[in-house]
């Protein structure tokens, strides 16, 4: 098995079907796992197993979130590549190729992450350095949105549009070697919803794997069409999971 597909569903069934569909045009063995985190369209996502061949589908009894939705959908893959995905995605143009490809090409690099678009085509600036306190802090000033001193953390000032090596992007859809996550692990589950794909990324860069974002691989990102049927809950993860990664990893 070449690859492993992990997508995560928590009431958002058309989004999810709509992102299958896009995964096309696969000209090497792969699986679908899609981890249904306890959702109100449960039955109609446990019928596409009829309806696609690759797919399998783990059934949650409750929501476990992102962070451990994505661990056990690794615990059940078989893939030489682990992919995740996120339900409110489009694969576009052979993006999964083409990172795919890119990897078998590039020894260095164990990660690779596709340019993201808005439904417009419009770019997603989906990279990013560390926090850290002061990095954050300069944020907070980047009014021109060209300054590489005040727009270090966001990365503003880059528009996207060329391919190079980073310390973060989105886990929106990234490409991981399998043998990197049976060495060191995906997701730590102490940051269920937010921070868990900074949290992994920086794991990674300590221990020297490298990342790279693929511009010609493209993937349109609906962004936040599931975290905002969280309502409040959503801030409050999304403090809760800073508070903890600055614990786990300092302010600096």
């Amino acid at each position: 098995m070449e690859l492993s597909i992990i997508i995560v569903n928590w009431n958002t069934y058309n989004l999810t079907k709509k992102c299958i569909e896009s995964i096309k045009n696969l000209d090497f063995t792969y699986e679908i796992i899609l981890i249904n985190n306890s959702s109100n369209d449960s039955i109609k996502i446990k019928k596409l197993e009829l309806q696609y061949k690759n797919l399998k589908v783990i059934q949650n009894k409750k929501n476990t979130y992102f962070a451990k939705a994505n661990n056990i959908g690794y615990l059940h893959s078989k893939g030489k590549y682990i992919l995740l995905l996120g339900s409110d995605t489009i694969v576009k143009d052979n993006a999964i190729t083409k990172l795919k490809v890119f990897l078998d090409n590039n020894q260095k690099y164990s990660i690779a992450a596709p340019q993201l678009l808005n439904k417009d085509n419009s770019i997603q600036k989906s990279c990013r350095n560390f926090p850290t306190f002061i990095n954050v802090m300069k944020s907070f000033f980047d009014l021109t949105k060209k300054s590489k001193i005040f727009g270090e953390y966001k990365l503003s000032y880059w528009d996207h549009n060329d391919s190079r090596e980073v310390n973060q992007p989105q886990a929106t859809c990234i490409l991981i070697r399998k043998s990197v996550l049976d060495k060191y692990g995906l997701f730590d589950e102490q940051f269920p919803l937010y921070f868990n794909d900074v949290d992994f990324f920086r794991k990674m860069k300590k221990h020297r794997i490298n990342t790279y974002f693929l511009s010609e691989a493209k993937v349109t990102h609906l962004y936040g069409q599931t975290t905002k049927k969280l309502g409040y809950k959503r801030k409050v993860l999304l403090y809760k999971g800073y508070i903890d990664y600055i614990k786990k990893w300092g302010l600096l």
